[in-house]
């Protein structure tokens, strides 16, 4: 390949493509944008909840400040918080300066209620499909921009870093490098390497593995946020039932119809209160045959096809609910500027951890930190001086005969994948034991040792999972003490 930019922006969710813009922006002469996949792939655009931001003149910042800092269990970075809730109302009355409309209105647009929230502020495009619409706006800003470039159906495979300074990057099936002043990692998180989860399949935490091989600091790994109410589907799999749904008056329940857990405590609380009844043998269902005749349906149009589609009518029926992996909270460890310790690579979104949810995350915080986090590493990739862009060298191509040399017969990559994700959920899940948490990390570990190796993105993928999960376990069982989603029995 041996192209060069001035910024390389690998992911396309709503931090990537914030970062793109603004790299753009900034005036920088070229922006490279990486997607694995589509945006289809990314969190951002499954978000159904919606984005916090202070907008009504009975909030404020400050009261959404304190509450990010409630829920974050006293581990999050008051600057962080500070910074990033009162930067939200500027940048998401610029998204609507650029023509993106929120329910309501853009004058005065309905804000909801969610849990740990003190005021009604999360703002919804469409009901439910909130994330979808921001990042499919996004998207279409940035495909008419001449200065930023899509790359395609790539996946990044390494991150060129020597005594702490970034050149370049490679990709699966390409022998050359990209070299480029800046990256900027917004890769997305690993919830999917868990059994029960929300996220994509391709959310294994790739971006964050292969950062930390190139030097870069990670952090707060043990913190995945596991959503409450999940549906585990007819056909399979995890699909989420928004969070509003109980900001709305949704009811948690038991099989016997007795409320379980206040519905508007933070998520993990009530999570842990699900998890509970479930492991205790019992049932949980969403309660909302309370709502008015039709409004789940205008409301949350997404959820309720879905519901449908499972012979659920949430008008006359109980929607059966469990627990799943939805969030990570760890990732590149980052400072308020977004930069990582390796100078010249910067990090936004799900992939990093800037600090602002602590413990635990303040339900509808992500799309937010996302957009405002995105613009900050998009500007200072841009800004950043660094070195020269390296000129291509035949020394720097890889060398296949080594990359050939690690290939390995083994457990097939689908087969060591659906066993690690098990291991993960029992292991590493809602509620953890010290006795569980080292099982784990040994199951893993051999795992590792055993599954093939080859050239294939499944293969890579999988490999760079084993170590986001033997990182995720290890800090696990560090901290000894229950914080926020890290709860501990012993």
């Amino acid at each position: 390949m041996g192209e060069k930019f001035d910024v390389i922006v690998v992911g396309s969710g709503i931090a990537g493509l914030s970062a793109a813009l603004a790299a753009a922006k900034a005036k920088s002469k070229s922006v490279c944008l990486i997607e694995r996949g589509s945006e289809r792939n990314s969190n951002s655009y499954f978000a159904q909840g919606g984005i916090a931001c202070a907008l009504s003149n009975e909030d404020s910042w400050k009261n959404h400040a304190l509450d990010t800092m409630n829920a974050g269990a006293g581990l999050c970075n008051r600057d962080a918080v500070n910074f990033i809730t009162k930067s939200g109302p500027a940048a998401v009355r610029e998204l609507m300066d650029l023509g993106l409309g929120f329910d309501g209105g853009n004058e005065r647009p309905g804000m909801g209620l969610e849990g740990g929230h003190g005021k009604s502020r999360v703002l919804h495009i469409k009901g439910d499909q909130t994330g979808r619409e921001m990042t499919l706006f996004l998207k279409k800003i940035a495909k008419e921009q001449k200065d930023i470039h899509f790359l395609e159906s790539t996946m990044l495979r390494e991150i060129l870093a020597q005594k702490k300074k970034y050149s370049g990057i490679e990709f699966l099936g390409n022998d050359e490098p990209m070299f480029s002043r800046s990256l900027v990692l917004a890769t997305g998180g690993y919830a999917a390497c868990f059994e029960k989860t929300t996220n994509p399949a391709t959310t294994l935490g790739s971006g964050i593995s292969i950062a930390q091989k190139a030097g870069c600091e990670i952090s707060g790994m043990e913190f995945i946020q596991f959503h409450p109410t999940t549906l585990h589907t007819l056909l399979g799999g995890n699909f989420l039932v928004s969070e509003a749904v109980r900001g709305e008056g949704g009811k948690v329940v038991n099989g016997r119809g007795k409320t379980i857990v206040d519905p508007l405590d933070t998520r993990d609380k009530v999570s842990i209160a699900i998890y509970r009844e479930l492991e205790g043998g019992g049932k949980v269902f969403l309660d909302t045959r309370g709502f008015d005749s039709g409004f789940f349906r205008e409301r949350f149009p997404t959820v309720y096809s879905e519901l449908i589609e499972n012979r659920i009518n949430p008008e006359k029926d109980l929607i059966p609910i469990e627990t799943a992996a939805h969030y990570t909270i760890g990732g590149v460890k980052t400072d308020l500027e977004a930069l990582t310790s390796i100078k010249g690579i910067y990090a936004a979104g799900e992939c990093a951890n800037c600090g602002l949810h602590g413990a635990n995350r303040l339900a509808s915080n992500s799309l937010l930190e996302g957009l405002v986090m995105g613009k900050i590493a998009g500007k200072n990739a841009a800004n950043y001086k660094g070195q020269k862009i390296m000129k291509t060298d035949s020394s720097m191509k890889m060398d296949s005969s080594q990359e050939n040399a690690a290939w390995r017969e083994g457990i097939e990559t689908e087969a060591g994948l659906a066993a690690m994700k098990k291991t993960m959920w029992k292991s590493c899940g809602v509620i953890r034991q010290e006795k569980l948490l080292t099982q784990g990390l040994a199951a893993i570990t051999g795992l590792e040792k055993k599954t093939e190796i080859n050239d294939s993105a499944g293969s890579l993928a999988l490999q760079n999972a084993f170590s986001v999960c033997k990182m995720t376990i290890e800090a696990a069982l560090a901290r000894k003490e229950s914080m926020g989603t890290h709860y501990r029995l012993n």
